[in-house]
């Protein structure tokens, strides 16, 4: 099993991945102090499992990771994974067994910063213990003789022999067999400890099966009847479960029946209300068509009046047009009559021209002057016509405006009657919504002022019942770590009882006593006052000293009569009971009255008299038996006492007794006398302790009996609390029914009341607009009515000043005719014939154009009567037309008005039908409501019937228990006063302890359990024994073989290495081969032969390389490890010390750490150990053997290992 290779990485100064590969027998290390070379030995050693890390060199196992250099920073984490070779046959047996097939064995450690370590063995995670059996028995340890280091050297030559045996036991093989001992002997005290304890559980089961044997009986007694009751009240909960389920299938048959009939109402009612609201769209249509026929009717009156009053102006115009043209047809008939005259006159006067030639020049004159005053009178009357006229017009379309305004102040004055019958119908029913408003919201906020009441109500219900059930739990919670109590402090009570009972029973045995004390003490007596040991109790602290002073007086056997005493000894010596002493209750002598002188002056802790416990009739005895007894702190004190003149006897806190004659008395203390002191002062601890442990009992079950009455109290006032709560639930529902049939009945109100409001603001709208339009066309009216009556006023006066102006042409007309007829007299006159035909030929030319004027007059005045007559024809026909019109508008507003007064009966009788749908829906929601309400109080009473069940029977779901009582007949009065007398039964019984009968059942199989525990504790005891005592003459064996093997090597290597002398190993006790240590004896050549301790430095280092070589020699190992160990040796004996490795390479593989050169040469690869980078270590290898050849020439002046390092 040597070592491969080594790989080690994070580890120590090894921050990178660094393999050292072990292929040849010897392998040297070598480098500069500080560079690293002792860390492989370390890594080695912890790879194998290494705990310690002072022996790594570290104050803790995380110092073995890379903790930074000036260039690197800290590692996380360590690795060293150490490979064997497995192939050889002969070693592997050695091996566990699933390790032997192995041709390789890898064992790999890591450790992390956070302190977590791994194993692995085959990179499968082991543990640590897998490790070090791996190497048990091998030689190979962290701890065997395989790894040696300078200090180790040392460490063999100045151990104690006890210490240096470890190294024969490694090579003898029987470290595992010490490990399996120690464990056997772990295993042996865990098995008495255990076998303790099973006999005091034993103990205490015996005595609690006959008390748990009543209580299982009560229990059983208790179980029937509450078996019983809870059958009954099973019983009595499924019938009123199914009577529940039933009664909530009727009222859902109903619910359903009264949902379906307030659907089938509601949606009537919708339906009702849709048609309503198509009524009233209809009535709002037949107002706004009526609205409509009123005013086409009052348009079609307006036409009619229009074109009346455009027929009266047309029909004015002829009338005035042919007045016109019958004037001027006249006037022209006399001008051409009056012409002709002329004509004759101007052809009679033509004689007298000349003669009237000067009358006719002034009256040519007077003639143009009035002629010019007639051509102005005609424009005056022409514009007085024209002005008539335009008045005439004005004055016909006012009186057409003014027919036209009463048409639609008329219409208005209906309109606003009719909205004002609906405004009041709009008002009414407002009032009418309002008052119901005000009625619900009252009834509204009178339900929410008592659901808040209600829902406080609940909330306080709720509330109390969840203090309650928290009480109810922290109190059960209270009483089970009551219970778990009680039973600790039963328990700690039954083991102190039962170790009292130990100690009594011992001390009633009068175990550890002779047998003379004890057959005294059989005898009873009534001399006998007991023991010396019973009389007095000492502190722990002088347990020693008290043991050590009295020592076998502790034994003595006190009498009231010493006579007496003298007796019981005759009659033990005549039985042959063996010996006795007996001392009097009242000795003459007391001894410490003598020597209190001087130990006021000495360093002492007080006479033992005083520290003791005793009884006021003992002191007597206690003086006698120790009054003398000075107590101090140790031997030092105890000989300073003596030496000061002290007479009495003194005593050390060990136990140390110096007597006044020089005598020390010491050594393993006195364990009998020990135990029967410190019997006797835990008798008096646990007679306290017990006493105060019932009281306290009984204090936790007094606590247990008020805690049960107050559960019992507080389920009381839950169960109480619970109904309150359910109660309260159920009225809160149905209250919180009513008021959101409440919220539903005033949001249908709210709903009207607004779209009434909405049409009453329209129609308000509507009266004020028809209001400002009847005022606008009132006063329009009264203007018109004015302005027409002005306007008559005005066309009378412009036709009188027309017909003034007219008689004024008519007169002026005549007055030129005369000055015509007088001028054509003066030029008759006075010029003659000529002057008159002249003025006569004038006058017929102006008669002529007068003529032709009245001629085109008539033209226009027929061409007007033409237009005039032709207006008239047309507007008598559009007249006929408007009046058709007008009496059709008419008849579509009596229709209209007809069809309104139809949709507005029909509309209330609709509302009046809605009102009793609304009654009947109201009605129908209520049942609903109601079913809704006893169904929601039958789900409480169900879900409280199942939580009910479920909380008294522990989780019951009783639907699952229907089936078993569904088919019973119901519960009657026999069955509820069967249920009241369990109930009486079941609380006269008082507590019961319900776990009796399995607890008694578990006792039984305990006590069957513990009793066959403990014979097989017995048993393994015995066999832990024997396996013991095989491994103790296997050790011995294996030890004295390997001992005499090694002291037969070593008595052989020493004068090899030595050149000389002998040596040997010698047995400090060789009767104990188990514990025996090694002393080594040598003498060097020329030497007495010495203790090694008498040699000098080299020659200790030389004789414990000569040990181990031997140890090798007769138990090779595998590998070894030797760092330094040849520094301390000189020149010669490292020659002796390299060629003795050389020769134990054909069973061992050898690793050498050195400084010294001939070392270095005699290695077959050497590895250089170098720290270029400030705290990394780095590994450099040569062959020596190959390299030697090479340089032989220069090796006396350069060795090869130094040049290959560098």
């Amino acid at each position: 099993m040597h070592i491969k290779k080594l790989e080690i990485s994070g580890f120590k100064s090894f921050v990178d991945r660094t393999v050292v590969h072990f292929d040849h027998d010897v392998v040297g290390i070598v480098g500069p102090n500080g560079c690293g070379k002792s860390n492989i030995v370390d890594s080695i050693r912890w790879c194998m499992g290494e705990q310690s890390a002072r022996h790594l060199r570290g104050r803790s196992m995380t110092d073995v990771i890379f903790g930074g250099s000036a260039n690197r920073g800290p590692h996380g984490m360590a690795e060293v994974t150490l490979t064997f070779d497995n192939s050889d046959k002969e070693t592997a047996q050695e091996l566990p067994l699933e390790y032997r097939d192995w041709s390789e064995i890898a064992v790999t450690r890591r450790l992390y910063r956070d302190g977590t370590s791994e194993y692995l063995i085959n990179k499968t995670q082991v543990r640590l213990k897998d490790v070090t059996d791996l190497f048990l028995g091998t030689g190979v340890g962290t701890k065997a003789y395989s790894i040696i280091e300078q200090g180790k050297v040392g460490l063999i030559v100045s151990a104690r022999p006890e210490d240096r045996r470890l190294l024969i036991e490694e090579a003898a093989g029987i470290t595992k067999y010490k490990a399996r001992r120690k464990q056997a002997e772990q295993k042996m005290d865990a098995t008495r400890q255990n076998l303790l304890r099973v006999g005091d559980i034993v103990a205490e089961i015996e005595r609690s099966l006959a008390s748990l044997k009543r209580q299982a009986a009560k229990a059983e007694r208790y179980i029937s009847y509450k078996g019983e009751l809870e059958d009954l009240l099973l019983h009595e909960a499924s019938h009123r479960l199914l009577e529940l389920i039933v009664r909530s299938q009727v009222e859902e048959t109903e619910r359903a029946a009264s949902s379906e009939e307030s659907e089938r109402l509601r949606a009537a009612l919708d339906a009702r209300e849709a048609e309503v609201e198509v009524t009233r769209q209809t009535a709002l249509t037949a107002e706004d068509q009526a609205e409509k026929a009123q005013t086409d009717s009052f348009r079609a009156n307006n036409d009619v009046r229009t074109h009346q009053a455009e027929i009266d102006r047309a029909a004015e115009r002829y009338r005035e047009l042919e007045e016109r043209r019958s004037v001027a047809s006249v006037e022209r008939n006399d001008l051409a009559t009056r012409l002709e005259e002329l004509a004759h006159e101007r052809e009679a006067m033509t004689a007298a021209l000349e003669t009237a030639q000067e009358e006719e020049s002034r009256g040519e004159e007077s003639m143009q002057g009035e002629l010019d005053k007639l051509e102005g009178l005609r424009e005056q009357q022409q514009e007085a016509d024209l002005r008539c006229n335009e008045l005439r017009k004005q004055a016909s379309e006012t009186k057409a405006k003014v027919a036209a305004a009463e048409a639609t102040v008329r219409g208005f004055e209906q309109r606003a009657e009719d909205m004002q019958h609906r405004r009041e119908a709009l008002e009414d029913e407002d009032g009418r919504l309002t008052i119901e408003m005000e009625d619900v919201e009252a009834k509204r906020s009178g339900l929410a002022e008592h659901i808040d009441e209600l829902n406080e109500r609940k909330r306080d219900a709720a509330e109390r019942r969840e203090a309650l059930s928290a009480e109810l739990k922290e109190l059960r919670e209270e009483a089970v770590q009551l219970d778990k109590e009680v039973d600790h402090k039963k328990s700690e009570l039954s083991q102190k009882r039962n170790r009292l009972r130990a100690l009594e029973e011992l001390h009633s045995r009068l175990e550890g006593v002779g047998q003379g004390p004890r057959a005294l003490m059989s005898t009873k007596d009534p001399a006998i006052v007991g023991l010396v040991a019973d009389r007095f109790e000492a502190p722990a602290d002088l347990t020693h000293a008290f043991a050590a002073a009295l020592s076998d007086k502790l034994q003595w056997v006190v009498v009231d009569d010493v006579d007496r005493g003298l007796e019981l000894l005759d009659g033990l010596a005549k039985t042959g009971k063996g010996r006795a002493a007996v001392v009097s209750r009242n000795p003459r002598y007391v001894a410490g009255a003598t020597v209190n002188g001087c130990a006021s002056t000495l360093d002492h802790l007080g006479y033992l008299v005083d520290r003791v416990s005793f009884a006021p009739e003992d002191e007597g005895l206690a003086r006698a038996l120790f009054g003398d007894l000075l107590i101090v702190a140790d031997n030092a004190a105890a000989l300073t006492a003596t030496a000061a003149g002290y007479r009495g006897r003194v005593v050390t806190l060990e136990g140390n007794l110096h007597g006044p004659d020089g005598a020390i008395t010491g050594g393993a203390g006195d364990s009998v006398a020990e135990g029967m002191i410190e019997h006797k002062r835990e008798m008096r601890e646990l007679h306290e302790a017990v006493a105060s442990a019932a009281d306290a009992v009984s204090e936790l079950l007094a606590r247990q009996e008020a805690l049960r009455a107050r559960i019992s109290e507080i389920g009381t006032a839950l169960e109480r609390a619970r109904n309150d709560a359910h109660q309260a639930e159920i009225t809160f529902m149905s209250a919180d029914k009513d008021l959101k049939r409440s919220e539903e009945q005033l949001a249908q109100i709210q709903k009207r009341l607004v779209t009434v409001r909405t049409q009453h603001a329209e129609l308000v709208e509507k009266i004020t607009a028809a209001k400002l339009e009847h005022e606008n066309a009132a006063l329009g009216l009264e203007e018109g009515r004015t302005a027409s009556v002005e306007l008559e006023g005005s066309v009378e006066t412009a036709e009188t000043h027309a017909e003034e102006w007219r008689k004024e042409v008519m007169r002026q007309q005549s007055s030129v005719t005369e000055r015509k007829v007088l001028l054509a007299q003066v030029r008759e006159r006075a010029n003659s014939v000529r002057q008159t035909a002249e003025r006569l030929a004038k006058s017929c030319e102006e008669m002529r154009q007068r003529i032709e004027r009245l001629d085109r007059e008539m033209m226009e005045c027929a061409v007007g009567a033409g237009q005039a007559a032709g207006k008239l024809f047309v507007e008598r026909e559009l007249l006929q037309a408007a009046l058709t019109a007008a009496k059709i508008a008419e008849d579509a507003l009596i229709a209209a008005k007809t069809a309104l007064d139809e949709v507005r009966n029909a509309l209330a009788a609709a509302e009046v039908d809605i009102k009793k749908t609304r009654d009947g829906a109201a009605a129908a929601t209520e049942k609903l409501r109601q079913h809704e309400t006893n169904l929601a109080k039958l789900e409480i009473e169900h879900r409280h019937l199942l939580d009910g069940v479920r909380e008294r029977f522990r989780g019951l779901e009783l639907a699952t228990v229907v089936g078993d009582y569904h088919k019973r007949a119901p519960i009657d009065a026999s069955h509820r006063s069967r249920i009241t007398a369990l109930q009486e039964l079941l609380d006269r019984m008082g507590p019961v302890n319900l776990d009796a009968v399995r607890e008694h059942k578990e006792a039984e199989e305990r006590y069957s359990y513990y009793t066959t525990q403990k014979a097989d504790l017995d048993k393994a005891l015995a066999d832990l024994e024997q396996a013991i005592t095989q491994m103790n003459r296997e050790t011995k064996r294996l030890f004295k073989e390997a001992f005499d093997g090694i002291n037969a090597k070593f008595k052989v290597i020493f004068p090899r290495m030595f050149r000389g002398g002998q040596a040997e190993l010698r047995l400090t006790n060789p009767e104990d081969m188990l514990e025996t240590g090694i002393e080594i004896l040598a003498q060097p050549p020329g030497k007495k032969l010495v203790g090694i301790d008498l040699m000098s430095g080299g020659e200790k280092a030389l004789t414990a390389v000569s040990l181990i070589f031997s140890i090798f020699t007769f138990k090779p190992s595998p590998f070894c490890i030797l760092d330094e160990v040849d520094a301390p040796l000189d020149e010669a004996n490292v020659a002796r010390y390299n060629e003795a490795i050389r020769m134990m390479t054909d069973r061992s593989q050898f690793i050498l750490i050195t400084h010294i050169k001939k070392t270095m040469q005699s290695v077959d690869v050497l590895y250089g150990v170098t720290m270029q980078e400030p705290g990394v270590s780095k590994l450099v290898s040569v062959k020596v053997n190959e390299t030697a050849a090479a340089r032989s020439t220069n090796a006396a002046t350069t060795p090869a290992p130094a040049a290959a390092v560098a």
